[in-house]
């Protein structure tokens, strides 16, 4: 900053017209005084004139942004390098032929009903076997 004492001084003088703004509208506002009004919105005005007069010291103070160079040139201008073909070194990545319809993890509808059935058969079975030994414990 060019110097501290003159943005201080703008710094005061944007206090005092503050103060001025302040006290014209407090006459204004509780003293009924129809120049109060005048007053507060001139101080205003001097306030914010003041305030603009010191940002406009402070960008005139510091020196101009040297232009930006670009650290690299853009895409299109850089040439290609062709790079070699790579070539396929882990198994896994290879393709692989779907596996036979006779594999599948999922039994067919026949012997999914004939697994079902023979489930129900067998937990009907079980509580039978069950009930009837519960009968013959509560008739002894």
């Amino acid at each position: 900053m060019r110097g501290y004492t003159v943005h201080l001084l703008f710094h005061l003088l944007a206090i005092a017209a503050g103060a001025a703004c302040g006290i014209a509208g407090g006459l204004w506002w509780f003293g009924d005084d129809p120049s109060g009004l005048w007053l507060g919105t001139g101080a205003l005005a001097v306030g914010v004139i003041v305030l603009i007069l010191e940002s406009l010291y402070i960008s005139a103070d510091q020196p101009a942004a040297p232009p930006r160079q670009p650290s690299r040139p853009p895409l299109e201008s850089r040439p290609r390098i062709p790079l070699p073909p790579r070539e396929r070194t882990r198994p896994d990545l290879e393709p692989v032929a779907a596996p036979p319809s006779d594999t599948l993890l999922q039994p067919s509808m026949d012997a999914a009903k004939s697994v079902d059935q023979e489930t129900k058969t067998s937990a009907l079975d079980a509580l039978d076997a069950q009930w009837s030994d519960d009968r013959s414990t509560r008739q002894a």
